[in-house]
């Protein structure tokens, strides 16, 4: 996936015993944050996406 996505993915544990639990909901954090990260804001709709003038 991180291949695919051109994209670099770290995890940090903060806590678990059982793997396979650490590792779904690791994948389901990481599936939140990204449709939210692509998700349209309702109070920009009109505007293209764009980080010009933000990043320092």
């Amino acid at each position: 996936f991180s291949r695919a996505l051109g994209a670099a993915i770290h995890l940090r544990l903060l806590a678990g015993e059982n793997s396979h639990h650490i590792i779904e909901g690791a994948f389901k954090a990481l599936a939140r944050a990204l449709a939210q990260a692509v998700e349209i804001d309702e109070r920009f709709r009109e505007r293209i996406p764009s980080t010009k003038g933000t990043i320092l």
